[in-house]
């Protein structure tokens, strides 16, 4: 059976509509359905024909073009609802980039000024050899633990 095809009154949806092929049974023929139809149609060869065969055709089944008319202003307006809140989300999101960028640019800034303290901090413990070193290596001297005591001098005991 063509989806043109003119069915009986009990293959008709529950508001009176005919249940095309693309509708399924007992839904009306909406907006959804006339965007499948117009797409396997080629409206690029007379379209002024193809949209009146397609709204005479409907009509002889019952489908009345205001409902699709109507439900298509439904869909627009969903549509629309969605976008927006899309449209907010994405705007939320580049708030939050933006947030982590600054985040970034602090935490790089912070790792350059550590960065060039440890150079300094190095530079200085390698220029500061007539600091006394242990036999591992680390520099002796106060702040490090006792003073040397000189050889042959006694400690407090």
């Amino acid at each position: 059976m063509s989806i043109f095809a003119k069915r009986s009154e009990s293959e008709q949806g529950s508001r009176g509509h005919v249940s095309l092929a693309a509708g399924g049974p007992g839904r009306p023929f909406g907006i959804a359905e006339a965007i499948q139809l117009l797409r396997s149609l080629p409206t690029e060869q007379n379209s002024e024909l193809i949209v009146r065969v397609v709204r005479t055709t409907l009509e002889s089944l019952n489908v009345h073009l205001s409902d699709i008319i109507d439900d298509a202003s439904r869909k627009q307006q969903q549509t629309e609802e969605r976008i927006a809140a899309v449209q907010f989300q994405v705007s939320d999101l580049e708030k939050q980039l933006e947030t982590l960028r600054q985040e970034i640019v602090g935490l790089e800034a912070d790792l350059k000024e550590t960065t060039d303290v440890k150079e300094r901090l190095e530079m200085a413990d390698k220029a500061g050899g007539d600091a006394p070193r242990s036999e591992s290596g680390q520099t002796l001297g106060y702040g490090h633990g006792p003073p040397p005591v000189p050889r042959g001098a006694r400690t407090p005991g």
